[in-house]
């Protein structure tokens, strides 16, 4: 119940006059079928007149003691009032003439509420969808931003599929449920309401015996909550993590073909639907098991109303009129309950998927703008650690440990180390993906916490070792770090990363289509398309993550010249574990195990027993053909 008025405070109370507008309107069309039961009774009593003749026997002071000769007297259904003599002359039968009358009034009656009904349906039904669409629209907008806000700690234990299912998929659920649930409990309890009073209006004994049926739905109703509602958190959660096994595949899809994994693949897939399929059979069979039980406590109570109904009639306490009345006022009593049960399994339906939204939404953001955070115009490039320590978790192991060393403008410094040694994890302290668990990042003399993350980013541009491309065009790819660039700005960027000439031979230029993660350009050009878009913002500080080492050596030679123009003037970081790249740098700092374990330049650090000078060996001895393939010496 706590998130379910959590939810209506945030999204719901913003359209509050909307949807009290369409409550109210529910409400009214909830009188419908009781009004058309109402035309029904004045049909059969003041058209059809159907009432029930019951011959009295008098026997006294009959010829012959009690002979069953006596005139029969009528008595009058209508009189239902203790107080009236139920044997009283009851009203003349209408004329042909009067029936017709009463019939036109019916007809017209009947169109008139036809015609209003319909008209308050359409209202309430748009609005629905309105009011539906608003709120998953900002729920959705609320999640993106909120994904964006967060560190990389929490994507490094999500799925990608997991977090799309929770913003599509699980929103998604709610666009058809979120407001159609209130409403329609809205005009279900109206309907009770105005059931129960309408049938104690018609009888009261009559009345009194269906409200008793009631308290059964409630203990129905409690049975089947719990497990409806643990039923459906397990599938949807089964489904989140299918969703992110499939998005892993088909990313992955040219290693399952390569390792013919198919047949493997197929029956993990399998298994997972199979779970999915279960656990949606057993939900269903939970909600319609509620619904089927409520149904059946309808049908013994109607059964049992009925049968004492027309009793009734035949002791002329009720007009047959009036017990159709009040068998069709009692449906339109019991269905609401049916239909609250179903409610209720899509209430609980909608708590799950409100609680995983508030998941996310409530993950605490580590990093955040202090309120005092500065705004960086310029960035000379001095780059400062002091005594940096960073774990993931705090049961974790510390992935950096006591790193102080520093940068100044216009430097390049080449971080070298062992895979898993921390090198790009410094870069992702740099940016603030990362907060250290100890000491301070000093960029320009200013703390970078006490910075604008924004601001901080926008003089800092990293080149990743896969470079990341988007579906669109190449200028849109190329401007993606700064939307107002000009074309001419683009075309500059281009000629400067060595992009522009390859881009000339394409028939459409800079409109030509990118493929899915830049599946149509090859390794160098991908390259030179990451380092176009990381020139046209025209970053201070420069990061190179292993740009290079998945390219082939002829390919290298020439990024490499690139690489030269580009650093020139700008303070860079180098990810490398190539010894030949980093002996290019001013300076190299040495990380194992995310301790610094070598300082200096290229020749010093070569003279120096240590993981640099074993690096070098190593590498230098593959170059001259002294390594076998399993790195033994010849």
């Amino acid at each position: 119940m706590e998130l379910i008025t959590r939810f209506v405070k945030a999204y719901v109370r913003p359209f509050w006059f909307r949807m009290a507008m369409v409550m109210l309107m529910a409400g009214v069309t909830s009188s419908y079928s009781f009004i058309l039961g109402f035309i029904t009774q004045i049909t059969v009593d003041n058209v059809l007149q159907l009432k029930p003749d019951i011959a009295l026997v008098e026997g006294e002071g009959a010829p012959g003691g009690g002979a069953m000769n006596a005139t029969p007297r009528t008595r009058d259904p209508q009189s239902v009032l203790p107080w009236k003599d139920p044997f009283q002359t009851h009203e003349s039968q209408k004329t042909r003439a009067e029936k017709i009358q009463w019939l036109w009034f019916i007809f017209f009656l009947y169109l008139v509420v036809r015609s209003v009904f319909a008209l308050v349906n359409w209202f309430y039904t748009y609005h629905i969808a309105y009011v539906g669409q608003r709120i998953v629209f900002r729920i959705r907008l609320d999640l993106h931003q909120k994904i964006q806000k967060l560190q990389m700690t929490f994507f490094d234990r999500q799925q990608t599929g997991k977090i799309m299912s929770r913003i599509l998929d699980d929103v998604g659920l709610l666009q058809s449920e979120v407001t159609s649930t209130f409403v329609q409990t809205t005009r279900h309890v109206a309907s009770i309401l105005l059931g129960s009073v309408i049938l104690l209006t018609i009888n009261l004994k009559l009345g009194a015996l269906a409200l008793a049926a009631m308290p059964f739905y409630v203990i129905t109703y409690r049975l089947f909550q719990k497990a409806i509602q643990t039923a459906f958190l397990r599938q949807r959660e089964t489904y989140a993590d299918t969703y992110g096994v499939l998005e892993e595949r088909v990313r992955g899809m040219r290693v399952l073909l390569s390792f013919a994994k198919e047949r493997s693949e197929y029956r993990i897939f399998f298994g997972r639907l199979v779970s999915i399929f279960r656990l949606s059979l057993r939900s269903s069979l939970l909600s319609t098991g509620l619904g089927a039980t409520c149904s059946a406590i309808s049908a013994i109570a109607t059964a049992a109303i009925f049968y004492l109904g027309a009793l009734e009639v035949r002791d002329g306490n009720l007009t047959v009129g009036a017990l159709i009345y009040f068998n069709m006022s009692m449906a339109n009593l019991f269905d609401p309950f049916v239909a609250l049960a179903n409610v209720n399994a899509s209430l609980q339906q909608m708590v799950v998927v409100i609680s995983r939204v508030f998941e996310v939404l409530d993950e605490e953001v580590v990093i955040r703008d202090r309120p005092n955070a500065v705004r960086l115009d310029s960035v000379r490039g001095r780059v400062v650690f002091r005594d940096v320590s960073f774990r993931y978790s705090d049961a974790g192991d510390e992935v950096i440990k006591d790193l102080s060393f520093g940068v100044e403008p216009g430097q390049s410094l080449a971080v070298v180390g062992p895979s898993g040694s921390g090198k790009s994890t410094l870069v992702n302290l740099l940016l603030r993906l990362y907060e250290p668990t100890q000491g301070r990042i000093i960029i320009d003399d200013y703390d970078i916490r006490d910075v604008r993350i924004s601001s901080l980013r926008r003089h800092i541009s990293v080149v990743p070792q896969e470079p990341v491309l988007f579906s669109g065009t190449i200028a849109e790819n190329i401007k993606y770090g700064q939307d107002d660039a000009t074309p001419n700005q683009i075309m500059t960027a281009a000629k400067q990363g060595e992009l522009h000439d390859f881009v000339m031979t394409l028939p459409e230029k800079y409109e030509a289509k990118v493929g899915e993660r830049g599946s149509n350009l090859s390794g160098g050009q991908k390259q030179r398309m990451a380092f176009t878009v990381a020139l046209l913002t025209d970053p201070s500080i420069l990061v190179l993550d292993d740009t290079t080492s998945a390219l082939d050596a002829k390919t290298e030679a020439l990024i490499q010249q690139t690489l030269d123009r580009i650093m020139a003037n700008r303070t860079t970081f180098v990810i490398t574990h190539r010894i030949s790249t980093a002996q290019r740098a001013d300076q190299v700092l040495v990380l194992d195990n995310g301790r610094m374990t070598g300082w200096g330049t290229h020749s010093e650090l070569v003279a120096q027993a240590g993981v640099y000078q074993d690096l070098y060996l190593q590498q230098q001895a593959q170059s001259d053909g002294m390594f076998t393939e399993d790195g033994e010496l010849v």
